[in-house]
């Protein structure tokens, strides 16, 4: 019984003690681990970005399409088709190179002009290759108004990272006429002919680079002429006999500033013979005349003056007027039948 009375009195007296410690009592005591020769962390990297390197344009050319003739810092002809065509090296894969744009623009001149007025028309072109998708396609973005004929592409494959594309064009008949200085530079990568058509080939791949190359070519002027139908006209003597408004339509191609004239002979003769009207008493109305022209001195402009040429159209493959009229002033006593005098037009571009 003592025993157990004990045992019980030690424990109370456990419990109190414990309980009389609060947290400041408590006194942790950590043993010396001794010396700490290794430490390793294995979380972190290296990280190295390779860059994609730019494409190369191994080389470049302007052709005759049906010859391969190059014609690049050379004279090229309306109506014919023509290729670029560009040799092109991407240092991993060709599947980096994303376009191949081929810009052109007349220069006017002035060798720091790029894209002239608005985009495309008789003085710009934009071909390109394009090969976002995996699947390469050839579009032209401009002109967009017939003044250029987008033709075929072809891909030759070298090898993984080598293609050679052909991209063929047709310029129509008003594509800006450019005569160049007459010098034709061979300087590569230079645009230094005034008065010519400057290229620029830019080939741009997935990662952003760009690489280019310039150069220039020279068109051939050209012109057409068509006139639809001869015209009549009828009156009394001491009256005006006109012509009806939109009986006749003119129709023409230029590819530089050009003037449309038209005289006739002295006079006009009466079929069977016996009388005559002088040409001073015929006139043209119409076109860029301002009120009226004799043709008493033989020759009316109806685009264009004697002095100044007629601004070449910014777009369009040919031109037309349907407004031109002829008037005569009948003298009193003219015999009565027809008259007739041959109609001479003449379309002439400026060739300095």
């Amino acid at each position: 019984m003592r025993r157990y009375v004990l045992v019980w009195f030690l424990a109370l007296l456990v419990v109190s003690a414990v309980s009389a410690i609060t947290e400041k009592d408590f006194i942790i005591i950590s043993a010396n681990p001794g010396h700490i020769d290794v430490a390793y962390e294995n979380d972190t990297y290296l990280n190295v970005t390779v860059i994609a390197g730019p494409a190369t344009i191994n080389s470049y050319d302007l052709q005759v399409a049906s010859t391969g003739v190059s014609k690049k810092n050379d004279m090229i002809d309306v109506g014919t088709e023509y290729k670029f065509v560009v040799n092109v090296t991407c240092p991993n894969t060709w599947q980096e190179i994303d376009y191949i744009n081929i810009t052109a623009w007349y220069d006017q001149g002035d060798e720091n002009s790029v894209y002239n007025g608005t985009a495309g028309g008789n003085l710009n072109m934009f071909l390109q290759y394009k090969n976002t998708t995996g699947t390469a396609e050839y579009n032209m973005l401009w002109p967009t108004g017939g003044e250029v004929t987008k033709g075929t592409m072809t891909e030759t494959v070298i090898n993984e990272t080598t293609h050679v594309v052909e991209l063929r064009f047709t310029p129509q008949h008003q594509f800006r006429s450019a005569p160049g200085d007459g010098l034709w530079s061979n300087a590569a990568n230079t645009t230094d002919d005034l008065r010519s058509w400057n290229f620029k080939i830019e080939v741009t791949t997935s990662s952003g680079n760009i690489t280019w190359v310039k150069d220039e070519f020279g068109v051939y002027r050209y012109c057409e002429l068509s006139v639809s139908s001869s015209v009549t006209a009828s009156a009394l003597p001491g009256h005006r006999a006109s012509t009806q408004l939109g009986a006749l339509t003119i129709t023409y191609k230029v590819n530089a500033p050009y003037k449309l004239n038209v005289t006739t002979n002295e006079t006009l003769q009466r079929v069977g013979g016996g009388d005559s009207i002088s040409r001073d008493f015929i006139n043209v109305t119409g076109g860029d005349i301002v009120g009226e022209d004799s043709l008493n001195d033989g020759v009316a402009y109806i685009k264009g003056n004697a002095s100044s040429y007629h601004a070449i159209h910014a777009s369009g493959t040919q031109e037309s007027i349907n407004d031109v009229q002829y008037h005569c002033d009948i003298p009193f006593g003219t015999l009565s039948g027809v008259y007739s005098s041959r109609l001479y037009y003449t379309l002439s571009l400026d060739t300095s």
